[in-house]
């Protein structure tokens, strides 16, 4: 007999339900690493907090977690890699700590 995709795994006791919540609500846990650490899909996740909250409470973090690149290693690898660019040419150039333009007014109010 097949079992659905989003069932949850019989072996779970009170402090691994608490423990997987808490994962879940944390905003820089990834679902990849509940599944690493418990063995638990995404669906599998979301099942266990309709489960185990109130329903105003899914809710509130269902909403919240949607598109989440931080809930999602891949989405949040590429977020990472698009803020993570070269310089720009015209700071590249200048070699002070406090790179700005150069300008009689700037330099008036850093003496």
């Amino acid at each position: 007999m097949k079992t659905a995709p989003n069932a949850l795994p019989e072996g779970l006791d009170a402090a691994d339900t608490s423990q997987i919540v808490a994962m879940a609500w944390d905003d820089s846990t990834s679902f990849e690493a509940i599944a690493l650490n418990y063995g638990l899909g995404e669906a599998q996740v979301i099942a266990l907090m309709r489960q185990n909250l109130k329903a105003r409470s899914f809710q509130v973090w269902r909403q919240r977690v949607r598109g989440r690149s931080s809930k999602h290693a891949v989405k949040q690898a590429q977020q990472t890699a698009r803020t993570q660019t070269a310089p720009s040419p015209a700071l590249a150039d200048n070699t002070d700590e406090f790179p700005l333009r150069e300008s009689p007014a700037t330099r008036l109010s850093l003496k």
